[in-house]
């Protein structure tokens, strides 16, 4: 008899968990619910269910080939969060994934999941891949823009391709946050590292990083490093319905963060173009200027522009205007319009001239 009983509340927990995730995934493909899904709860354990679908199609006109448009939803992601507390500490492990894996270009075939974040948490520190030391010492500053590959232009954090490393460590303390994060170059015999500190007064913040890594000059096989430095500063004034952001950077062998590639040179694993040239790493410059405004509780938009100076023979200078209007048709359901101009091509599939996006974007 006990053993019965026992049967039937296993399979009951069975059907209880089964209906939870039902419920989540049919959410996920209608969008009947905007909000993180709690798919188990059991004592101090939840495990959630999140993430958005973003449709996109994209009229391009560059300045030297013909005009097209292309569509996709890659930008579209899923998450994993499992949250517990043990001995009075809060642990958190969270995975995410979007579908730019193996991405060249819009028309490159079925959609792949990629790898976007794969981390644990526990109390102040934070390991695994996640977002970059340069990258929380912007992003929080930012406008909002719906260029997934153009966002943080002009800032330290503006290259999407490293963004997100391998394996990182945060240590963060209220303001103060400290980075370890693995290196770009092959050779470096350190993690590069980035040490912040943010801080909010009244209706102004302002977040102040250092950047500390060993930068690739391409001198020989035995000894191709050298010490690159990069400071950068990001604010944001909140003005009523409006908000002014601002950010600056300066460094030596900063190229692969801040999106000094410019010809693809580190989808093929080139860091040195990026960072040196004639064996010195080379000093440059950004920066970015962005408004908005909040027109009504559904209706916002941003304008920006991010400006990349370096001080090399070719005197490169990137920069990248971008202006949106977006609107909140349902909660949580986000329809946009944004055009944008590149004055240089950034990365192979984007090229130097006009685009005009359009979308829609579900949270949930």
């Amino acid at each position: 008899m006990i053993t019965s009983y026992l049967e039937i509340y296993r399979e009951r927990i069975k059907m209880h968990i089964l209906k939870k995730v039902t419920l989540a995934l049919a959410t996920f493909i209608v969008g009947t619910n905007a909000q993180a899904i709690d798919l188990v709860t059991k004592g101090d354990t939840t495990l959630s269910f999140g993430g958005y679908v973003k449709a996109e199609g994209i009229f391009i006109s560059p300045d030297e080939k013909n005009s097209k448009f292309e569509g996709n939803i890659r930008e579209s992601r899923i998450n994993f969060k499992a949250t517990t507390l043990v001995d009075d500490k809060k642990l958190t492990g969270f995975i995410e994934g979007d579908f730019y894996g193996e991405y060249t270009g819009y028309d490159s075939g079925t959609p792949e999941l990629r790898l976007r974040h794969a981390f644990l948490q526990v109390d102040k520190v934070t390991a695994g891949k996640t977002w970059s030391g340069q990258f929380f010492a912007v992003a929080p500053r930012l406008t909002e823009q719906l260029d997934f590959y153009g966002t943080g232009f002009g800032t330290i954090a503006g290259s999407g391709l490293y963004v997100r490393p391998d394996l990182t460590l945060h240590y963060a303390n209220k303001g103060l946050r400290v980075t370890a994060q693995d290196p770009i170059s092959d050779d470096a015999n350190l993690p590069d590292m980035v040490v912040s500190y943010s801080d909010d007064i009244s209706n102004f913040g302002y977040t102040f990083a250092a950047t500390a890594r060993d930068a690739d000059t391409g001198i020989n096989s035995d000894l191709d490093t050298e010490l690159g430095l990069g400071v950068s500063l990001a604010t944001k004034l909140t003005l009523g319905n409006s908000s002014l952001h601002g950010s600056i950077y300066t460094g030596e062998g900063m190229g692969v963060y801040s999106g000094l590639c410019t010809t693809g040179a580190l989808k093929s694993g080139n860091t040195v173009s990026c960072d040196a040239e004639n064996g010195d790493l080379v000093s440059q410059t950004g920066f970015s200027v962005g408004y908005r405004h909040i027109f009504t509780p559904k209706f916002r938009g941003n304008m920006r522009y991010g400006e990349v100076n370096v001080d090399n023979e070719a005197d490169t200078s990137i920069n990248i205007k971008s202006a949106n209007l977006i609107y909140t048709y349902l909660p949580n359901l986000d329809i946009g319009v944004e055009w944008r101009d590149r004055s240089d091509t950034t990365l192979p599939w984007r090229q130097k001239g006009q685009e005009v996006e359009v979308m829609a974007k579900y949270n949930f």
